[in-house]
């Protein structure tokens, strides 16, 4: 084609025809032009679709990270309800009475599983998107602001339940400090060998009623009801948050 093209521009000048000399350079010049907008349309076609699919790519992760999300949120509601069953349970007994240190070691199990309470989700492709700043690549702009005001949302459970877990921290501190409790804790029982180690007394103030100690007691039990409480309210409310993402979400895929 180069060739071709020499040629024609040779016979042009060997001609001495200036005027059709200029008309086929700018020809050739409309024609190297329209070769160019076409090359350009093309690759920006080519990134269009790659930008696409690393989009759709996006979404797709996002999806499954929030159907992961909403899995184990719902799974921690359901323990949660059963750990306030529990947590009933723990106080009534803390009521009637105890007799024998099995009784209170059932106690504490019931405690610990109450005080056991961490939040987590899956944020790895968020956060990777938003270092690498590829969020972009979502073009419905409502949509990518949904899944932003969702990880936020996210950020702000965190750290308010990270302050009620500092909050339980310091309730229990207090139990500890102020009763042998802990005693009865499956993780440091097995150290109590011999008989005398641990006896009646220690847990005698369960049954005063009217003891500092079971004050405190029952304040801590207290407390892990709340915490059940305030973080399935959270929960529920990140699983509605979740679901109106994610419907969002396939509409955007199936479009």
């Amino acid at each position: 084609m180069i060739k071709f093209f020499r040629k024609i521009r040779q016979k042009l000048l060997s001609e001495n025809s200036f005027r059709k000399y200029l008309v086929y350079a700018i020809g050739e010049i409309v024609l190297v032009v329209i070769g160019i907008l076409i090359a350009l349309a093309i690759n920006n076609y080519n990134e269009n679709i790659k930008d696409e699919r690393l989009g759709r790519n996006l979404l797709e992760r996002i999806h499954n990270d929030l159907v992961q999300d909403t899995i184990l949120f719902k799974k921690t509601i359901e323990a949660n309800n059963k750990i306030r069953k529990d947590i009933t349970s723990l106080l009534s007994t803390a009521f009637r009475g105890v007799e024998n240190k099995e009784q209170v070691e059932g106690m504490s199990s019931i405690f610990d599983k109450a005080l056991d309470q961490v939040f987590s989700y899956n944020k790895t492709t968020f956060n990777s998107m938003i270092g690498s700043g590829t969020l972009g690549y979502i073009k419905n702009i409502e949509l990518k602001e949904q899944v932003v005001e969702l990880y936020n949302t996210y950020e702000d459970v965190e750290e308010l339940l990270t302050s009620i877990n500092q909050w339980m921290l310091n309730v229990t501190s207090a139990l500890d400090t102020k009763t042998n409790f802990i005693k009865f804790n499956n993780q440091v029982s097995d150290i109590f060998t011999l008989e005398e180690m641990v006896s009646h007394k220690d847990f005698d103030f369960i049954n005063n009623k009217k003891s500092e100690e079971f004050q405190i007691l029952i304040r801590a039990i207290s407390a892990t009801a709340f915490n059940q409480k305030v973080r399935n309210a959270y929960y529920e409310n990140l699983v509605q948050k979740c679901d109106s993402v994610l419907l969002e979400i396939n509409t955007e895929l199936n479009n």
